[in-house]
């Protein structure tokens, strides 16, 4: 099972003018990433990779903001955010000394996942986005219609008219990357006269990273769509999420290294905010539209909303899905409708929560949620007379408000 949530978010910046009675002088304040140290210093430097979950960090990142001293990524390094373990939501990394990257950060969408030809529905669910991104739409199988990649700029479904999906669009550009938001999903193949159409790839993540001092990037960072996968039996394809975000905010950005927010034509944003930019701005350095800005610290993101699933047919979902067919998150044995109970945070109680159904073998199905109580800040639903057919059933869930 996967959740995405995507509400409105409304900040605001206040400004302090000091005048100060004294000799004529240029004063400018010391520029501070905020952050509180409450994470301690990162230093990931061991050969291998790193799925790094932000629960076993010190401070567990709340608001999947994380408040470190330095950040040391070793030149053999490999550190990967999936959207499962952050909360389906853009990273920041604030650190209030250096921060040096030598070796590579993976915040990308999922490729649509490759079409089973002798059990196409097996492999028929959303591709995963990265962080801060939104997953792509699957094929049509069955005569069903394909569905379209989520986010606002999602890939068109694949139709009679289109065959493949449409590609991913990254439509949420300011010039201060708030609020913070990743890319959108690709759209999945038209089934046709074929045996079942191809997924959408997942959007790219949206990774923004803070220093008081100074970052050096002589290694990778990206935040990539995923591609999208191919159907069987003469069905069309699914289509490329859109590229996510990669935002630098320093005194001093500097390095020999690479960013990317690629896609296969629709790519992210790339933005450095820096008194001093040394990163060459451009093809070779720079995989993605870039901007390069002058210095600012955006507001941090708080409350961010969430919806879980919390139990099926009241056996417990685990605290991160990972929404793989071969290791399914719940297993029930039941031919009744069930109930589906969910939690939310930080959504208002008006919302509209859907749960969407994605099944190996039969057509897919939506359950509409109710509030059983609570606020805002917390509460309870219920999913009644939800049908899950025999075999794997994806499960979605989108609060609408």
């Amino acid at each position: 099972m996967k959740a995405f949530a995507k509400g409105n978010v409304m900040m605001t910046r206040s400004y302090l003018i000091l005048v100060l009675a004294a000799l004529p002088a240029v004063v400018q304040a010391q520029f501070s990433s905020g952050s509180t140290n409450s994470d301690g210093a990162l230093d990931l430097e061991a050969s291998g990779t790193v799925t790094l979950d932000p629960t076993t960090l010190p401070n567990q990142c709340a608001n999947n903001v994380c408040n470190f001293t330095t950040i040391t990524i070793g030149a053999n390094t490999t550190v990967v955010l999936t959207s499962a373990l952050w909360r389906n939501a853009s990273v920041v990394w604030l650190a209030s000394g250096a921060v040096t990257i030598l070796g590579t950060i993976h915040a990308d969408g999922q490729p649509g996942a490759q079409m089973n030809a002798s059990n196409p529905g097996l492999n028929r669910f959303p591709a995963a986005p990265g962080p801060g991104g939104f997953p792509g739409g699957v094929g049509g199988y069955l005569g069903q219609a394909a569905q379209p990649g989520a986010g606002y700029g999602g890939g068109v479904a694949g139709s009679a008219a289109s065959g493949n999906g449409g590609q991913g669009v990254y439509s949420y550009y300011n010039n201060q990357l708030t609020p913070l938001i990743g890319g959108s999903g690709g759209g999945g193949g038209y089934q046709g006269t074929g045996t079942a159409g191809g997924n959408g790839g997942g959007g790219g993540g949206a990774f923004r990273l803070v220093s008081s001092s100074s970052i050096t990037v002589n290694g990778l960072i990206t935040a990539n769509a995923g591609a999208g996968s191919c159907g069987v039996g003469n069905a069309s394809c699914g289509s490329a999420g859109s590229g996510g975000v990669i935002h630098l905010i320093a005194p001093t950005v500097t390095g020999t290294g690479v960013l990317e927010t690629y896609a296969q034509s629709n790519t992210g944003v790339i933005e450095i905010s820096a008194a001093t930019n040394g990163i060459p701005n451009n093809n070779q350095h720079l995989l993605g539209p870039s901007v390069i800005a002058g210095l600012y610290a955006p507001p941090l993101p708080s409350g961010l909303p969430t919806v879980t699933v919390t139990s099926v047919n009241n056996v417990a979902a685990p605290q991160y899905p990972q929404a793989n067919p071969m290791t399914p998150d719940v297993t029930m044995n039941s031919s009744s409708p069930v109930t589906v109970a969910i939690t939310t945070q930080n959504i208002p109680t008006s919302t509209t929560i859907t749960l969407y159904l994605t099944a190996e073998n039969a057509a897919d199905s939506v359950a509409t949620c109710s509030l059983v109580n609570g606020t805002a800040a917390s509460a309870t639903w219920t999913c009644t007379s939800v049908n899950f057919p025999s075999g794997v059933t994806i499960t979605n869930v989108l609060a609408v408000w």
